[in-house]
This record gives structure tokens, sequence and C-alpha cells, in this order.
């Protein structure tokens, strides 16, 4: 009698390789396959694979479900090759694709660029809508209006239409209205609506999210069709079902719905096959890290489930740069990419520095062993040459090792550094093993974890050669490499479950939602979701969780809370109100019993099983017991010579089997390094299960070898993760949305005199020099012997810290073995200081807020409960500006332990020589890049707005003279009595910052890189004001400077430099009362367009200087007595050039409070333009009015209910003469 087997079927399409791996729902065996991908026809590489794949399980009708995940859809946007697409929008927003969020994600990259939108500006209109933040229709959809302008949209050659109504998360009914429209009227038009892709606040991440839905719609459908027609005709029947990037399934008509969802798809396989396999192995808590040939990819698995996230990007204009791509709100398996890969190429940097990734050889030509042109050594050739690899058995002998070429490369490479071969190989091991760690301890420090917690799974063909030495970087003390690593995310496809997850907005105070009716929203969530699985699989058994992001009124940060068991209780809001603080308690230290808690966002996740849990995947590739095994010479970290160790071939290893190292493990597509610390158990599945022996190390590092390059890179890397890791820690925890959404502040680490080491990365200009300056002030205030290691420093004085009063600096001497050996600080923008609402009108700093001089907020350990009473009762959202403060203790306290940490493991006394190292090769790059430069004396002034009655010049001069650069200010205008005058620390700071970016804008930031500059600015100058001096608004001159010193520079760099911005800052401050009659005050900021340069026109609406994020309408909305009517571009507002300058942008708003409100701006150039260079034209000046009438923003005004502000922000400069 003939028996069957029933098999699933996973079928992963990568950028190279199409993976399939055929599993057996009885034994859990699997048959593997492995075919080059075909990217013009990708459903042919599939019937390639089954080919070989079929007779192996005995053909195609044995398999009873299929699963499939690619890359095809991604490829599609990051290439442009979806289908044509309109896009309708609310009256007032069809631009808010190019609007974006106004931030630069490289603050020192002056043309950098964003990805252009997916829909031209001839595709995208609007139409008569509007709905209120509440829900309430406030202009019903214009319908005939709406049939002509997809009428017109469909002559265009329209295919695929995409509707963004605003607050259509709230209620969708206009949106379903206008789909209905076009399926009567239009039925040929694919349609996507933003609130079935997204319910959740935020006008332009949703929008981007409908729109590359409906760009990829078309072609995801027929591309199903296809992959199933080939299914079919190898005699495939099963059901296809698409892996979604939450890692959950779904069946053909929901993926053909919202493809969207399928385009982490990959990627998410290989998290889910990491928490399903080592689940298995008893681990529940994982970092899923695989290694591949360009990058590295980390997630994070607690509980047995791959951590997701809610939102992502799709392609990035730089891969590692987060706020470069498209924004996605769709849940999905959450990933850190990190730039190290086999191909990662290692240089020497401009500072003499070993540095390896983020560039790549990619696979063609390749690291230098595969001979196929490539030139630079990689990561694998100083594998190859460590002994780590085999080149005879490389990738299963599918390649041709040239490993004489490697060595002939590093050894061209060393003797830059004046080293061997196998020294500079070591070094690239030590580094990219270094780089990656580091990058773990920051995302990890984000999400408020400790990697100790964690076992490393690993896969990829470079993982296994690097996990050990990555984990015991991190303090991990256990390692996982599963069997057939190269083909996990094919594997995980056969083993997800069917999954759906839902939202929907709430947006209200969590003692404003009736229980019944949360109750009934959940469950009408839930009964979408269980339909949509329904359709996938057949199960009775459906696990579900409710999900709950939840803040604090006011806060900027939510939580997603687990509220599932709230429900059950007698008083379900209660019980979700207790839940949250706990979670609060748990992630901030801290939560607020009396302050209200905000519902933003439901969401239902909802998934079944497709396989048995005691089903244990394992290859059928039987045990070859005849294979010997060999020995290998390698070099290992800590080794002055190579070493002869065991290699074992992996699959003649047994269950059981115990291996000590040093040894290696070989297979087909990779190498496991076991080092010296490290025992090896196989168990009965064939995963390795790696032991990391905790052992005294012999340190053989010594200070006189604290500048090799080498070591200096590693060391310095260690340095700014700590100053990273402590910001991702300050920008978790903090409260106020003024940090967490426009990354208003600094961390620093400097040594005991106050020199900068490391400025965190995600630093605004504005700190620039700012914070280590301020650091130098408590040097002097407070002498080291009246420092203790319990100690906290605080100020905001504005003339010793940042230039103005919100900004509270923190400081926190740093001693090992009772000796100060630095200093960590902290600066951070509070959302109230007191005072007068924020506006240039105060005379004196006595009118702009509560002063804190220096003092000692922490005394040896006792917090000044006096000093914190003051606070208190001085600002008007207190509990905002103490959990801000105290998540800036926290991050000082991770820079503590972090350092204390360098200077043990490498024994080191303090950091004097560590920081004259780092700085002095950041000041010889620094001073390499200004001799280059002619010398030469170079002139330019600005005039401001300044004052009704008083105009303000900024002149300066700069003199270039060897390898130093004099920035004078002289000649500028005086101080005068209003908020608009810039203290001399900021003055430096955006000289700095302007110099920087155009002389050396890849240098890193620390003290070394400033001291070439040196700022004169004559005191009681607008530039240098002396106390009692308002600087409130010191920004409405400040931000006048880095242009201004361009304008000179643009002389003798011209390609260098940009035209001026349409800047500085405008910001809208509003005090008012809402709806219900509560007092309500906020911020929001607005942007004009930068200057154009020589090589490309401006970028329209971008904050520069000062590069903090503008606020989404429909936040605003929310929280602000505010409805937005109009945001849109500028048109022909950039200055006319051979490159136009960037355009800037009109805004109208309608206060809708029920008591009169404060209105306050920030806003300049609407008097003096922004300037054009070499025969640009200059950007037009903007406009403020309040009702059709022109006001003076340097003036409060008092504004009636339903009053009309309308802004139209400048535009830059243009660039050369229009041809």
């Amino acid at each position: 009698m003939k028996t069957t087997s029933s098999y699933t079927l996973g079928i992963d399409i990568g950028g190279t390789f199409t993976d399939l791996v055929a599993l057996n729902l009885l034994t859990g065996l699997c048959e593997t396959e492995k075919v080059l991908t075909t990217p013009q026809s990708p459903q042919m590489g599939v019937k390639n694979g089954l080919i070989k794949l079929l007779p192996r399980i005995g053909g195609g009708h044995n398999i009873s479900r299929v699963v499939h995940a690619t890359t095809l859809f991604s490829n599609s946007v990051i290439e442009r090759k979806g289908s044509k697409t309109g896009l309708v929008t609310s009256n007032g927003f069809k631009d808010t694709l190019e609007l974006r969020r106004e931030r630069k994600y490289d603050i020192y990259d002056l043309f950098l660029t964003f990805p252009q939108p997916l829909v031209s500006q001839d595709l995208r209109c609007e139409v008569p809508e509007r709905i209120a933040n509440t829900g309430k229709i406030i202009t019903k959809l214009d319908e005939a209006a709406f049939i002509q302008t997809i009428s017109i949209l469909e002559k265009q050659g329209v295919t695929s239409i995409a509707i963004s109504f605003v607050n259509s998360h709230i209620n969708p009914v206009h949106e379903q209205l206008a789909g209905r429209l076009i399926s009567s009227y239009f039925p040929q038009l694919a349609t996507t609506l933003s609130s079935d892709i997204s319910r959740e606040p935020g006008e332009f991440e949703r929008t981007s999210s409908a729109v590359i839905n409906a760009f990829i719609k078309p072609l995801a459908s027929d591309y199903i069709d296809q992959l199933h027609n080939v299914l079919q005709n190898s005699n495939i029947q099963a059901s296809l079902m698409l892996m979604l990037s939450n890692g959950g399934l779904t069946h053909l008509q929901e993926a053909k719905r919202v493809p969207v969802q399928l385009l982490e798809s990959g990627p998410a396989a290989g998290a889910l096959s990491a928490a399903l396999i080592g689940g298995k192995a008893g681990e529940n808590r994982l970092l899923a890290f695989d290694m591949g040939g360009t990058t590295a990819k980390l997630a994070i698995v607690d509980d047995g489930n791959p951590e997701v996230s809610f939102s992502f990007e799709a392609a990035r204009e730089r891969r590692f740069a987060p706020g470069s791509g498209l924004p996605v709100c769709i849940t999905t398996v959450e990933l850190v990419e990190i730039g190290a890969g086999g191909g990662s190429i290692a240089r020497k940097d401009s500072l003499g520095l070993l540095k390896t990734g983020p560039e790549s050889a990619g696979s063609v030509p390749g690291p230098v062993c595969y001979d196929r042109g490539g030139a630079d050594p990689t990561v694998t050739d100083a594998d190859l040459v460590l002994g780590y690899l085999d080149a005879s058995g490389f990738s299963e002998g599918s390649l041709s090792i040239n490993s004489s070429k490697s060595a002939a490369a590093l050894e061209k490479l060393g003797n830059q550094f004046e080293i061997s071969p196998s020294e500079i190989a070591l070094g690239i091991h030590e580094v990219v093993c270094e780089n990656m760690a580091m990058a773990a301890q920051v995302h990890l420090a984000k999400k408020g974890r400790d990697p100790r917690d964690y076992t490393l799974y690993a896969t990829g063909g470079a993982a296994p050669v690097h996990a050990c030495a990555i984990a015991d970087r991190l303090g991990i003390r256990r390692v996982i490499i599963p069997p057939a690593a190269g083909v996990g995310s094919a594997l995980g496809l056969t083993l997800a479950p069917a999954r759906v997850d839902r939202s929907i907005s709430i947006g209200k105070v969590l003692s404003d939602i009736k229980p019944l009716e949360l109750e009934n929203l959940f469950s009408e969530l839930e009964e979408e979701a269980d339909s949509v699985i329904l359709e996938s699989i057949k199960t009775s058994n459906i696990s579900k969780r409710r999900l709950a992001e939840l803040r604090y009124s006011g806060q900027g940060a939510v939580l997603v809370v687990d509220i599932t068991k709230a429900f059950s209780s007698d008083v379900p809001l209660q019980a979700i109100n207790d839940a949250f603080n706990e979670a609060h308690q748990k992630a901030y230290g801290r939560y607020f019993d009396a302050t209200a808690v905000e519902f933003i966002t439901a969401r239902v996740e909802a998934q079944a099983a497709t396989i048995i849990d005691e089903l244990q995947p394992k290859l059928s590739t039987p045990i070859k017991a005849d294979v010997l095994n060999k020995d290998r010479e390698i070099l290992l970290p800590g080794n002055e010579s190579y070493k002869k160790v065991d290699v074992f071939q992996r699959n003649a290893l047994s269950h059981g089997q115990k291996i000590k190292g040093p040894a290696l493990i070989e297979e087909g597509q990779s190498t496991t390094v076991l080092p010296e610390n490290t025992n090896i158990d196989v168990d009965p599945v064939g995963n390795l299960i790696i032991e990391i022996i905790d052992i005294e190390k012999e340190n053989k590092f010594s200070s006189t070898q604290i500048d090799n390059p080498i070591h200096l890179e590693i060391l310095w890397n260690k340095v700014i993760a700590a100053a990273d890791e402590a910001a991702a820690s300050l920008l978790r925890s903090s409260f106020s949305t003024v940090v967490r959404e426009s990354y208003d502040f600094s961390c620093v680490i400097t040594d005991a005199t106050g020199n900068s080491l490391a400025q965190a990365s995600d630093s605004i200009p504005s700190f620039i020099g700012t914070l280590p300056d301020t650091v130098k002030h408590f040097i002097n205030h407070f002498s080291p012997e009246n420092l203790s290691a319990g100690d906290v420093l605080i100020t905001n004085d504005p003339y010793f810290g940042t230039g103005h009063l919100p900004d509270i600096s923190v400081c926190k001497p740093l001693f090992n073995g009772g000796k100060l050996i630095g200093f960590s600080a902290s600066t951070a923008h509070a959302p109230d200081i007191g005072g007068k609402i924020r506006s240039p009108e105060p005379r004196e700093v006595y009118e702009e807020g509560l002063q804190i001089p220096m003092l000692k907020l922490i005394n040896n350990g006792t917090v000044n409960e006096t000093l914190m009473t003051i606070l208190r009762k001085n600002v008007r959202v207190a509990d905002q500006v103490e959990g801000d403060l105290e998540a800036q203790i926290s991050a000082l306290g991770i820079m503590e332990k972090r350092i204390n940490d360098i200077l043990n493991d490498y024994q080191l006394r303090d950091l004097s020589e560590l920081s004259k190292a780092v700085c002095r090769r950041t000041e010889l790059a620094t001073r390499q890049e200004i001799n280059n430069l002619p010398d030469g004396i170079y002139k330019a002034s600005v005039a401001t707005d300044g004052l009704s009655e008083q105009p303000i010049e900024i002149m300066v001069e700069i003199t270039i003279r060897e390898d130093t650069v004099t920035v004078d200010f002289s000649g500028s205008s005086q101080q005068v009595a209003k908020a608009i005058n810039c203290p001399l620390c900021y003055t430096r700071a955006m000289t700095s910052y302007a110099v920087k970016s155009a002389l050396a804008p890849e240098l890193p930031n620390n003290d070394g890189a400033l001291r070439a500059i040196t700022v004169v600015a004559p005191e009681g100058s607008i530039v240098n004001p002396q106390h009692p001096a308002s600087v409130g608004s010191r920004v409405l001159t400040g931000h006048y400077i880095p242009a201004l010193i361009m304008d000179a520079l643009s002389k003798v760099a011209p390609k260098r430099v940009l035209a001026g911005a349409g800047s500085p800052i405008w910001c809208v401050n509003i005090s008012g009362t809402n709806e219900k009659g509560i007092p309500i005050t906020g911020l929001f900021f607005f942007n004009g367009g930068m200057g154009a340069s020589a090589q490309a026109d401006g970028l329209s609406c971008v904050s520069w200087p000062s590069n903090i994020s503008s606020t989404p309408a429909e936040e605003i909305e929310n929280r602000l007595p505010v409805r937005i009517l109009k945001r849109a571009l500028r048109k022909n507002s950039g200055g006319v050039g051979k490159h136009n300058g960037g355009e800037g942008q009109i805004v109208e708003l309608e206060y809708t409070g029920v008591t009169d409100g404060v209105l306050a701006f920030l806003a300049d150039r609407i008097k003096t333009p922004a300037k054009g260079l070499s025969g640009g034209g200059d950007g037009a000046m903007g406009i403020l009015k309040i009702n059709g009438q022109v006001i003076d923003p340097k003036m409060q005004h008092i504004i009636p209910p339903g009053s009309l502000i309308t802004l139209a922000t400048p535009g830059g400069g243009g660039y050369g003469t229009k041809l």
C-alpha cells in the first residue's frame, strides 16, 4: 500500500539566491534547495528549484501548503518599477509627500537628497472634504468633483489610485465613499484607501504607506497569479500563502489587497525561524543575528516572539541612515541593519584609523579573493588570511578562491599602517566585531534591554565566524548556530503562523472612554482579524492579544501595553490605567498616578499555529560518519602567532558530541569559529549550542599603544557608543515631545579638563562645542577637590550653557579608583522654564523664566530637594520637566558605567591619553582640510529683520592662514533690548557647524575638530551680548550665521557651500483653551527652503540649521485648539538660478479654542530675503498674517476664537546665473 507524506513548502526569493525548504509535517525532516534568482522573471527561479526538489519528496502532490516570501515588491519601490499612480487628498494637502517631516538625516551633509515621491506632482490632486480630529464631518466630500478628478487622472494613464484624507484614521467615511465611487465609475482602476493601511495619526506616514501600496498593487496581483500558475504546473494543488512583514501568513486575496504588508516578508521569516527553532532549543529570549555579504541584521526575540515595530522605511537613500527612506505604517518584525558583512571594505580613513564598512564590495566584484576584479580588502579576505575559512571548500566549492590575492591586498593595506598582513587582518576582524557589538548595544539601549539576558542565534554565511566574538563583547554567554543556516528564512516560512494585526486610532483621555464602547471596538477589530485568518487556514484555535498605545497627557512617548487581562476586571479602565503605570515604572523608573492617561491607539494581534508544537525541524541529510576531521593554523585575537586547531565537519557531528575551543566547525555555507573560552554541545536536531566561559583575560594592552590605529579605532568606537547608548536611553525615557520628536538634546563625554572625546551622533548643531564648554565652566566653578562620584551638577545659565534658558545642562564627574578621570554631560530642551510664553518680547533675561545658577543638583548622592521644589513651582508642566531631567541623569549614569568598563578592561588610568590621541588626529585632519584652501581674507554681511525700529546687521571677516581659520564678527550690530541677542556660546556653535559642514563634514565631533577655529565677537554686540541681555529667541540671529559663513567661504570654496536659507526657524507658540475649557499650551515648527548649491537645487521645507522635526497636522489638531486648513509648497518661492533655491510652504491655521488665545512667533526673513550666490536670485520673503492683516512676529498677539493665521515661510536663495 502506497503511503503519502504531507509537506509545507517554503519559498524565499532573495536578491542573489532563491531558497526552497520542504518540511515533512509528520517527521520534521527538511529537504532544501538553493538556486540562482532570476530577477527578470522571479517565478522561473522557483520553477528551477522545484525541478530539483520535488523528486526528493515524491512529487508536488505531497505538498499541502506553500508559503512564499520575496524582496520583489521592496525592489520595485527602490527601482521605481511599479504602476503609474495617482494620489487624491483633502484640499490643501496634496504636497504632503514632499513636505515630509522637514528633518535632515545627516546634519553635516549639505548636499543630501531625499527619495522622490512615487507620485509626480501632476498626478497629485485634492478635493473638497474635511473631517475634524473628533471625527465630525466639517465639509462633505464633493462627489462630483471627486469623480471628475479621477477621470482626469485616468486620462493621464493612471492605473492605480491612493486616497488619503486628513483625519481619516479617526473617521474613514469619506475615504470609503471615495472607494465606492471608483468601484462604480472606474472599476478597472486599483484603489488603496489610507485608512485600510493604517488607522493611526500622521498624515505624511499614512499617505506614504497608501501610495506605496497603490504603486505595487497591480504588480503584486499579476506576480502572485503567475507564481500560482507555476505551482499548479508543477502538480502542486496546495493553497499558496504569503508571508507578511509581521512574521505571519495570509491568503492570496488579502495579499493582493494590501501588498505593502509583504515588503519585509523575507527578513521577517528569518527572525521567525530564530524564534521557533531557538524556542525548541529551550531559549525564548534571543538576539537573532544574521550576517551576509553586505549587511548584518539584528532582531530581538522575547517570550518566543520576534519584537515588532509599527513602522519602517522603504527605499532609503542611504541604507543605514534612518530618516532617509519612505515611511511605511505596517506591523513588521523589527530588524536593525548594520553596515558590516563579508564584503565590507577595510580602509585607512582621514584620521589614519582603520575603518571597516559600511561600503561593501557586494557580490560583484566581491572580496579580492573572489578574483573578479575586487581590489580593496574585505572582511572575508581578512577571515581567509586568519585561517578561519578554507579556500578549497569555500561555499561548497561553488567559487574558486584566490588566497594569494587576499594576502597581497592585505599586505598593501598593512603597509599604510606599517604592520604585517596578519596584523591588519586581525585588526579588520576585531574592528568589524566591535562595530556590530556596539550597534547591538545601542539598539538594545533604545529598548531598555540588557544583552546579557539573551542568547545569540547566528545565521548567514558570515555570522558563525564572528558570533562568539560579538557575544563575548556583549556579555552574552550562550550562542546557537542552527544547521543549514543559509536557508533559515525559507525554513521560517514553513513554521510561520497565520497572523493578522489590526489597529484603530482612539486619541482620548482614558477617563473619557466608556468601557462598553472600548469593548465593542476591540471586538470589531478581533472579528475582522478572525475572518482573515479563517480565510487563510482551517483552525478553531486563534489566540488574540489586545494592545494599547498609551501615554500620560502631554507626554511625547507612547508605551505599547498588553491590556488583554484588563477586560476581565470589573473596572477595565482602572485596570488599563494600572497596567500602564506598571509598564511606565518598569520602562522609565517612575510613574505619575495623578496625571491623566491618554489612549492613543488600540491594536489587536491575532494568530493561529500552522504546525503542531511537538514538530522538531531537522535536516534529512544523513550523518557522514566516515568524514575525517583535520586541522588548520589560525590566528585568534589575543594570540601573537598562528596556532594549529582541530577542524570538524559539521555533518559528521553526532547528538551529544562535545567540543572545546579553540576549534573550527565547517559546513557547506559557513564556518563556526570557536575561541579558547568556549565549549560546544550538539543537540538532538543538530544545533550547535556554544557556551562562552568567563575567564580572567590577560590584557596585553598598554597606554603606549593607545595611538595604534587599530586599538584607537576600537577604543574610540566604544566611547562613541557609550555616548550614543546614553542618548538612546534619554530619547526612550524622555517625557516631552520637544526631546522625543525634535531631538533637541545632546550627550557628551569629556576628559578631566573638559575636552570633548565624543558627542552623541543624534545631536543637533546648536550643541556643537557648547556642552563641552559648559563642562569647562563647571570645572572652573567647582574645583575638582570639591567634586565626588555621587555629584550631579546643573545649570541653565544661557551664557555658560547653550544660549537660552530652556536648555538644562547636567554634568556628572567620573571617578575611577578614587581619581577624577572625566565627565559625562547632557543637555535637553525643557518643555517649559517659566516666564513669558517664548517670544522675542522680553527685554532682560529675568523675564524669560527661571534661572538655575551652577549648583549641585545631587550632592554626594543626596538630591537637592530645595532646588527641585523651586523648579516644580516655576514651570507650567512640572511632571514633564522633571521626567526629562531624570532621563538626563540616567543617561549620565550609563556613560559613567561604560567609561569605567573601558578603563578597567584596557587598564587605563584615566581618559587623558585617549583624549590626546583622539583630539590630535582630528585636529590634524581638520587643519589639513583648511590648509588645502588658499590663504586670504573673505568677507560677507547679512541684514536680518531685526526689530521694527532697529535694523540688525551681522558682519563677518574670515581669515584663512595656513591651517587656521579666524572668524571675526567685528562691525556687527550692538545688542538690543529684545530677546534676539545671540550669546557667544551659540555664535561659536553655529560658526563651528558651518565651517565643519563646508570643510570637514565627515570628521567626528570632539575638541580637536574646533582647535583650528578661532571666533572673535566684540562684547556687547548682537553676537556676544552681555548679561542681563535677553537671549530666549537667539535663533532669530544665530541661524543666520551658517549661511553668512558660507557666503564668505563661497569666494574660496564655491562647490562646498549653500546659498542663503529660508531660516531662521519658524515656530508658532500658542496658549488657549480647548473645547472642554482646559488650558492648553504648545508649540510647533514650520520651515522654509534651503539654499541651492553649485551641484543641485535646494531642498524644500527643511529645518536648517536647527534640524528640528515638524509635527504632523493631525497631531497638532489632537493636542491643541488648532485646525490646519492648508499645508502646501509655496510655489516659485525659491530663488531663481542655475540651481533654484528650495521652496517655502504656506500654512493656514484656524484657532478653535473657546476663549481668546495668545500667539507668539519665532519668525524672520519677512523683510530680508535669503541671498542667492554666484548670480543666483534671492528667495521670496516670508509672510505672517492674522485674519488677513500683516503682523509683527516679534510681539505677542491676542486672538479670538475662529481667527485665521497664515504663514508663508521664506524660500532659499538660488545658485549661479540661470542660463
